[in-house]
């Protein structure tokens, strides 16, 4: 392996999909004994780094204050001495704009583009494509490329795509702990003799949890439930939510579970019959697609974005043109009517296609190669 001295910044370490990437990249360089970095404001997720090869620095490179951006450059400027640092790598927009301060004479910069952002706002498209002032860009979907070429007017051989990765030895068919999977199916009293469709995303307006109800009134007075999981920090769409539900008399067959973990979020990947992607706007990646694929289950999701580069190459029964109402309503049914073995077969090839593509093994060593060569 070529020596390379890496520092990750990333606003925080509280949750998500950005800062699980930064932990995973950190963790496997620690699992080789290179010693890295990572700068953040910090966050409950800090007790999952490598305590003997990752060093992390509590700072507020989260802040977006352009006052306070020369002293905090100034401390990652004596880091990056100290250590010998040759590899800086932003992972968010507001410290992106510590770049202009920092002493780049014996260093390559490295940011990533985790979405398509705000381009349409002037304001917010010049804050965005700040994150372009580098030596080279990840992006993690062929379909983030293709948008911040066509919207930043980045040269593309700066771009190098590296999916997402999700962990397919842990989302696997399988329970280990059945006492953990009995008790969670009691305490949720959810009823195995129902079909359960399953929305996973943080409860907030883009996702579109709300315009889904539309589907949920269509089944009300069939034998199913709909479950809505996910971050919900948010507590007036939250409450929104639970009131149209309300509105609607959805209440029997809608149920709120909000935030879980990811051994309960993979007890109800287990559980459902149907998992639905059916955000209001393309995502960056959406994770939850390889997740359901990984785990063999049926995934109903709108085919655009980053989705559509994850089913890249799978049944069209999958794929659901956005906002059809219509062709979900009637993918549903089809789905509900797949036999036992049409499901399994359909499983073991998706399985199979995630493994390949999207695993985080993949991801990681994607980085290692990518690090290496710069």
């Amino acid at each position: 392996m070529k020596k390379f001295n890496l520092i990750q910044v990333v606003p925080s370490l509280q949750s998500g999909g950005v800062e699980q990437g930064t932990i995973d990249v950190a963790n496997y360089l620690a699992e080789t004994e290179i010693k890295n970095y990572i700068a953040s404001s910090g966050g409950q997720m800090l007790s999952s780094l490598s305590k003997k090869y990752v060093k992390h620095y509590t700072m507020p490179v989260h802040s977006k204050n352009f006052l306070l951006m020369p002293i905090v450059a100034r401390k990652i400027n004596k880091i990056i001495n100290e250590n010998n640092i040759n590899i800086l790598h932003i992972r968010s927009r507001a410290p992106a704009w510590l770049l202009p301060y920092i002493n780049k004479e014996k260093l390559k910069t490295v940011s990533t583009f985790h979405n398509v952002y705000g381009h349409h706002n002037i304001i917010k498209k010049f804050y965005s494509r700040q994150l372009s002032n580098v030596d080279k860009i990840v992006a993690i979907s062929k379909y983030v490329k293709d948008e911040i070429v066509k919207n930043y007017q980045i040269n593309q051989d700066k771009i190098i795509v590296i999916n997402r990765g999700i962990d397919v030895n842990f989302l696997n068919a399988d329970i280990d702990d059945q006492k953990n999977y009995i008790y969670f199916i009691n305490k949720h009293k959810i009823n195995m003799q129902n079909k359960i469709i399953l929305f996973p995303g943080r409860l907030t307006e883009w996702k579109g949890q709300l315009e889904f109800l539309k589907i949920a009134e269509y089944f009300k007075d069939k034998p199913m439930v709909f479950y809505f999981v996910g971050d919900d920090k948010n507590t007036s769409y939250l409450k929104k939510l639970n009131q149209e539900i309300i509105k609607k008399n959805l209440n029997h067959n809608c149920c709120i579970l909000g935030h879980l973990n990811k051994n309960e979020l993979k007890i109800m990947y287990k559980c459902s019959d149907i998992v639905i992607s059916a955000p209001l706007k393309p995502e960056g990646f959406c994770r939850i697609i390889s997740e359901t694929l990984s785990m063999k289950k049926m995934i109903l999701a709108y085919h655009f974005g980053g989705a559509k580069n994850q089913l890249d190459g799978l049944d069209s029964i999958y794929k659901i043109m956005p906002q059809d109402f219509n062709e979900m309503k009637k993918k549903i049914i089809n789905v509900l009517q797949l036999t036992e073995s049409q499901i399994d077969n359909m499983g073991a090839v998706a399985r199979k296609h995630v493994v390949n593509k999207f695993s985080k093994e993949k991801m990681l060593s994607s980085y290692v190669n990518f690090y290496e060569a710069l």
